[in-house]
């Protein structure tokens, strides 16, 4: 049977965690380049201000970026479950795009960096 204490500890818990969420959102800096790597190899480098349309092929596929408002994402990717056109925008420093199947990783750097270490 559930106590109201334990009801209450899971909200408490809960609540931690998403202002954890929030709070790691806050301090997390816009980056300046977006970064294109296969097989952990860097294929691109492009400032984020530099909005255009990027066709990166591997030698397992094909990704659209875009680049556009100081954001990157994938539009589209020939890989069988697309989840890496799924995974949103990014434009915070560290923040990233990974398609596997077609071993490429989409990464934001270079943005100002934290004076505190924040894990």
């Amino acid at each position: 049977m559930i106590k109201k204490s334990d009801i209450m500890l899971a909200v408490f818990f809960i609540a931690v965690g998403i202002v954890m969420l929030i709070c790691l959102g806050i301090f997390r800096k816009n980056g300046s380049y977006v970064e294109v790597f296969a097989d952990g190899k860097l294929l691109q480098r492009q400032k984020l201000s530099d909005s255009g349309t990027y066709k990166i092929e591997t030698s397992s596929g094909t990704n659209i970026l875009i680049i556009e408002d100081g954001q990157a994402y994938v539009s589209e990717a020939d890989c069988p479950d697309k989840l890496c056109a799924k995974m949103g925008r990014i434009s915070k420093n560290g923040e990233n795009i990974v398609c596997i199947p077609h071993k490429l990783v989409i990464q934001i750097s270079g943005g100002e960096e934290k004076k505190y270490d924040v894990r």
